[in-house]
């Protein structure tokens, strides 16, 4: 072949790199020589499954080419030192003196995956040999939270070498977005942090309570980690919040649900580079956490939002404006108030019943109370567990758990039927409208969800005295025997 037809082999080999296809000019790796002449320092070979990998540059150039559009759509961030670069690692295997062996992938970074700690994160991209052909697979970018870093010392064809972790100067680029513990042992004050108290988002299943927050020059981060400091042109968020996912009853847990699962609670940024969810399994179930993320030093516009919605049955979703905590929109008056565990002077009821010719005598107890916007009930139509809210924003769901014991009873799947003969009567008279019910197998329901005024401060249960007939037991008489239970719903 002459020198300028080679010269174009060479050419259309990186076109074909850099475009992802396959290269079906270049001939099959080469055997490794045995034994390799020595090389004392510089240049080095890279070998794939014993054998020369061609044109490694050129496989290196394609692959910080298709990392770069990764971090142009934001799908991860520069880290590090701000350089990013494609590397081969190497594997355990005979070294020669100029040769080394490396995994069939490239790693690409550092970068920082949106939603993981601060640590060097690495993109893996695959290195696939079909015959005659050397290309690269496309790069396999890390969901959000989900951290890759290859096990081994890394290297260049250059003869240069790094460890993946060694990096204690890091960067934040554009897109930046980290969450780490806070074990509390750092003030706001030593961080450079401004109170944030005034940020606090809550819903039936999580809060979410402001601690901190700033826009420092730098962050020192935890355990000796280095210092984070933001790129040219990018300013660093700091915030520091509480979260508290609020655990759910066993009864709802194992129950089935309309979307396959139990509510799970949801917390997301809304940035001027886009919307950025916190990877769940970052989240603690209760404790404290930093966020750091980065927005355009130039940006303008719309400020950052710190969001807080129920993922999978996301029938409400509310944000605040940082750092001021400012709602976005109007959000539910009962989530404006500050309620704690709701309890009652008096939990129970003395109630009579008659069935089938025989009487008795049970008690209806108040096991629990629930006030809020979004409340798990029985849907009728598939009899799984769905999420229901009031029709209006004045308006509020008080959960109401429920026992009844007493010798006699009639056995009877009937808990759709009798949660009707339970009232739940307001101050200033009325009786609350029933929302939904829970029951499973047995004769009383589990609970009753009622329609209340969001500013509701107290309320009486009650059997409603009259019969229902149940599916196969006839009818069934109840009756009050002693005073409405009070509930006192004070904030």
């Amino acid at each position: 072949m002459s020198r300028s037809r080679k010269g174009q082999a060479v050419l259309v080999l990186l076109l074909a790199l850099v475009g992802g296809c396959g290269l079906p000019q270049e001939p099959a790796p080469e055997p490794v020589p045995s034994p390799p002449a020595p090389k004392p320092s510089g240049p080095i070979e890279v070998t794939l499954q014993g054998h020369r990998l061609p044109n490694a540059d050129a496989l290196l150039r394609a692959g910080e080419a298709a990392v770069a559009t990764a971090i142009e759509q934001q799908r991860v961030a520069r880290s590090g030192d701000g350089t990013v670069q494609c590397w081969f690692a190497r594997v355990e295997a005979e070294e020669g003196e100029y040769y080394v062996p490396v995994e069939p992938k490239l790693w690409c970074g550092p970068i920082q995956v949106p939603g993981t700690g601060p640590a060097p994160d690495w993109i893996p991209i695959p290195v696939l040999t079909k015959g005659d052909r050397v290309e690269l697979d496309e790069p396999k970018v890390p969901a959000p939270g989900q951290a890759t870093t290859p096990a081994a010392e890394i290297v260049r064809p250059d003869g240069a070498s790094r460890k993946p972790n060694a990096q204690n100067e890091r960067n934040a680029g554009p897109g930046y977005l980290a969450v780490l513990p806070d074990d509390g042992k750092r003030s706001n004050v030593e961080l450079g942090l401004k109170d944030a108290s005034d940020v606090h988002l809550r819903d039936d299943f999580a809060s979410v309570e402001g601690k901190g927050w700033g826009m420092p020059g730098s962050f020192p981060l935890p355990d000796n980690g280095g210092v984070l400091n933001p790129e040219r042109g990018q300013r660093l968020w700091v915030l520091r919040v509480h979260v508290n996912r609020k655990q759910l009853d066993e009864e709802l847990l194992s129950a089935s649900w309309v979307n396959g699962g139990a509510p799970v609670p949801g917390i997301a940024l809304d940035l001027p580079g886009g919307w950025r969810d916190l990877p769940k399994a970052q989240l603690p179930d209760s404790g404290a956490i930093f966020v750091l993320f980065t927005v355009p030093e130039q940006g303008g516009g719309a400020p950052p939002k710190l969001v807080l919605n129920t993922n999978v049955q996301s029938l409400l979703e509310q944000a605040v404006e940082l750092p001021e905590g400012k709602p976005v929109y109007e959000l539910p008056a009962v989530l404006r108030r500050k309620v704690s565990a709701l309890k009652s002077p008096s939990t129970t009821q003395a109630l009579s019943f008659e069935a089938g010719g025989s009487t008795g005598t049970a008690n209806l107890t108040v096991s629990g109370l629930r006030l809020g916007w979004q409340r798990p009930v029985r849907q009728p139509e598939s009899g799984k567990l769905g999420l229901i809210s009031p029709p209006r924003n004045d308006r509020a769901l008080l959960e109401v758990q429920l026992q009844v014991n007493g010798d006699g009873l009639p056995e009877d799947l009937a808990g759709y039927l009798t949660a009707d003969r339970i009232a739940l009567k307001l101050p200033g008279g009325g009786k609350a409208k029933i929302a939904g019910k829970r029951y499973d197998g047995g004769l009383f329901p589990t609970a009753v969800v009622y329609e209340v005024p969001a500013d509701i401060t107290s309320a009486q249960l009650t059997i409603d005295a009259g019969s229902v007939t149940l599916p196969s037991r006839g009818r069934l008489e109840l009756a009050p025997t002693a005073p409405a239970i009070d509930l006192r719903l004070e904030p």
